[in-house]
């Protein structure tokens, strides 16, 4: 039947009218502020979020942390309880729809948020032991591994640690003079395995090379490492002579030798590929790529992949520190984040079996391509202190070189000091410094 259409033009004001009603009637969404944060911790601390919320009314609540539910109210505390990375979501529900916020929480472990430095301790007296310096209280706490393992130690008093780094969330520690290596959890310093005795009853260095493989440089050359245990396997062959400082870089692992220089590996079968026999300091890595060593008065710029050198000029003699006893890690060092190479000019002296390296005042920063770098030092530190052991680091994540020194140029002293220098500008920012006869010698950073 056809419709008069004064009742169609009614029917569709009708249908008009209850169309609107019913968009009149939609439920907006809570109205969550959508920005979240992020945000780190340190152990024991907490943080409260309060979300944002436009329309709380007929909405309902959650709160799930690395997908377990953690709460259903509209605030939520978090406690930092254990180190790690957290991903906290927040989400109201109402009946159309529901909207969420994302809160991302780092807790550092308890030696994470700082760096160490590794002290030698008294010869006769002490074994040395860690130091830690906290980002949060800009303080020296002394001797962490002891603090945290009461019943263990360096071995007998005349043994010298002397190195240390950090790997796979392990800290591997090296003692000279008899002393073990010892492993332990790097965020909470608990000791997770040693070995008593190491070759020569001489460590010095430690390389990891995978999830499994390890290395070991000692006074008789280099050794694997089997890190579940950590394990002592076979000597690699073809090193027989004090190895010192190393490096892994592609397919090759460089290994610092006192009668071949730079020995270069095969990562896979540890063969040796390779002899730089010039070289007597090492290793750093730039953003580039290059490995660096030095020797003789020539800075060494090594391709990782042809393991072709480049050459340049220093105003010094490079020195070693291959004596009984001696050895500790070099003074070169370089940005990851960039191309800059530092390297600290040292002293050298006759010792039993090599040369005794010791004292310094100066630090070079080398850019490649610049040939006025070596014209005048990038740091000069102050009268009266000397550098100590491997006498510079570079912090990456403060972009900072930090320099070791004592004030006597033998060693003899007990006034410690720590000099932070912007690694720009060679500013220097900061000096700290503890009495006691410590002997500091390495800077280990988390990264």
């Amino acid at each position: 039947m056809r419709l008069p259409g004064s009742i169609l033009f009614v029917a569709t004001l009708f249908l008009l009218a209850t169309s609107c009603k019913k968009n009149d009637n939609t439920v907006p969404s809570p109205g969550v502020d959508q920005r979240g944060s992020s945000d780190t911790l340190r152990l024991g601390a907490t943080v409260t979020y309060r979300p944002a919320i436009a329309r709380p009314l007929g909405a309902s609540f959650s709160w799930k942390v690395n997908g377990q539910p953690a709460g259903n109210d509209s605030v939520f505390t978090f406690n930092a309880v254990t180190r790690g990375d957290y991903h906290i979501v927040f989400t109201a529900t109402n009946s159309a729809t529901a909207d969420s916020a994302i809160y991302q929480v780092k807790v550092w472990g308890k030696y994470e948020n700082g760096f160490l430095v590794v002290q030698e301790g008294q010869y006769g007296t002490t074994t040395g032991d860690l130091f830690y310096y906290s980002y949060d209280s800009n303080k020296v706490v002394y001797n962490v591994f002891k603090t945290e393992n009461p019943d263990k130690d360096f071995g007998s008093a005349t043994a010298t640690l002397q190195f240390a780094s950090i790997y796979n969330g392990k800290v591997y520690m090296t003692a000279k003079v008899g002393g073990p290596l010892v492993v332990a959890d790097a965020y909470t310093m608990k000791e997770t395995g040693r070995i008593d005795h190491l070759p020569q009853d001489e460590g010095h260095a430690f390389l990891g090379i995978d999830n499994s493989r390890g290395l070991l440089s000692t006074a008789d050359g280099v050794y694997r490492l089997n890190l579940a245990g950590p394990a002592l396997g076979a000597k690699i062959d073809g090193i027989n002579s004090n190895a010192g400082d190393m490096m892994v870089a592609g397919d090759y692992v460089f290994v610092l030798t006192a009668d071949d220089g730079i020995v270069v590996l095969q990562t896979t079968d540890y063969s040796i590929v390779k002899k730089f026999p010039k070289a007597t300091m090492g290793f750093a890595r730039t953003k580039d790529g290059a490995v660096w060593a030095a020797g003789d008065s020539a800075l060494m710029r090594i391709d990782p992949a042809s393991l072709a050198i480049t050459e340049t000029h220093v105003p010094f003699k490079v020195t070693n520190p291959w004596a009984l006893w001696a050895w500790h890690s070099g003074g070169i060092v370089a940005s990851i984040s960039g191309n800059e190479v530092y390297i600290a000019e040292r002293k050298e002296g006759p010792g039993i079996g090599g040369t005794l390296e010791y004292s310094g005042t100066r630090i070079y920063k080398y850019l490649p391509g610049n040939s006025s770098a070596f014209a005048a030092p990038f740091i000069t530190i102050p009268d009266g202190q000397y550098f100590y052991g491997s006498a510079v680091r570079l912090n990456e994540r403060t972009k900072e070189l930090v320099v070791l020194t004592l004030t006597d140029e033998w060693g003899s002293s007990n006034d410690n000091r720590w000099l932070f220098y912007d690694a720009a500008s060679g500013a220097l920012k900061q000096s700290l410094r503890y009495p006691g006869y410590y002997f500091p010698t390495l800077p280990v950073f988390y990264q």
